[in-house]
């Protein structure tokens, strides 16, 4: 009887252990099974987001029918020429479908669109302090967003009416490229990072790479815009916008002429009217043009000056 007790132990003692190694196993292999389909089914989930996310937020764009392209590398490609098509183009900046428009930075306007100091100047200067909240104008995209050179720290927006706009001279980025905002989201802090001198936010309006006169969009006296819809006509950025083409003419133009010396008259920023002048020689005397004088002062290319008549140049 003793025996048969003592067997029956040892038995239990031996086929206990290799019952729970057979269980544990069964266990962990089942376990080891569920993890495997568990990473197949989230890198599956991942691939298709992937490849949702690419057609979705670039082929899709609203304005990518009008671009054709996502250039990451260049600040404006130049796609005006190939892509223009007619002689105008109605760009609607409000409607029930964006969030509308914010002034980037309520300020005074230091520099304006036309020539400074001899070199174009494409965008419309903001006074700021470096540290200040810029945001986007209007809804978009975020198409560049790092240095570039002169710009220094740099966002470059597409936005849904073809528009493109450009923020400079940031002390800091606060957003990514492939990055969706909105009218008055916070993009950057204003600085004085690339070619500045002193703290400023540099805003350009561009479409398919070619700048235009944000003074003719904004009204910067109100903070707002000045209309719903601009009509952007070809024959603008010729006679206009290309500050640089503009001024090739005029040095073409002067090479067939009498060769006349001029020197500048301007005091504190502002000439008189002498005897002979006309827009075009005050212009080249102070390195202006005649498009930025008009606009400076308010009056059409076809006024007749009068002598000693203040302008601002």
């Amino acid at each position: 009887m003793k025996k048969t007790i003592l067997h029956t132990t040892i038995l239990a003692a031996i086929l206990v252990p290799m019952l729970s190694f057979a269980s544990i196993g069964d266990k962990n292999k089942k376990v080891s099974g569920d993890k495997k389909r568990k990473k197949d089914d989230t890198t599956q989930t991942v691939s298709t987001s992937i490849a949702y996310d690419d057609v979705d937020s670039l082929l899709m764009f609203p304005s990518h029918d009008l671009y054709g392209t996502w250039d990451t590398a260049s600040c404006h490609p130049n796609l005006f020429e190939q892509q223009f098509a007619g002689d105008s183009a109605t760009v609607y900046l409000l409607d029930d479908w964006n969030c509308g428009f914010t002034m980037p930075y309520t300020g005074t306007i230091t520099s304006e669109f036309g020539w400074r100091r001899r070199r174009p100047h494409y965008g419309t200067d903001i006074g700021l302090h470096t540290g200040d909240t810029v945001v986007a104008a209007f809804d978009g995209k975020v198409r560049i967003a790092r240095f570039m050179g002169g710009y220094g720290n740099v966002v470059i927006i597409r936005h849904n009416n073809g528009l493109e706009t450009v923020y400079a001279h940031l002390s800091k980025i606060l957003v990514q490229p492939e990055e969706a905002v909105v009218s008055g989201m916070q993009i950057g802090l204003g600085g004085n990072t690339g070619h500045s001198y002193g703290s400023h936010l540099h805003f350009e309006i561009r479409y398919l790479g070619k700048a235009i006169d944000t003074e003719d969009l904004v009204d910067y006296q109100k903070n707002e815009l000045k209309n719903s819809s601009f009509v952007i006509y070809k024959s603008d950025f010729g006679a206009k916008y290309d500050l640089r083409s503009i001024h090739a003419h005029q040095v073409v133009s002067r090479s067939h002429a009498a060769p006349v010396s001029y020197k500048s008259t301007a005091t504190g920023g502002f000439v008189y009217v002498k005897k002979g002048d006309t827009l075009d020689k005050i212009a080249r005397r102070n390195h202006t043009t005649i498009v930025a004088l008009c606009k400076k002062n308010g009056i059409k290319s076809t006024k007749v000056l009068k002598l000693g008549q203040k302008l601002r140049v």
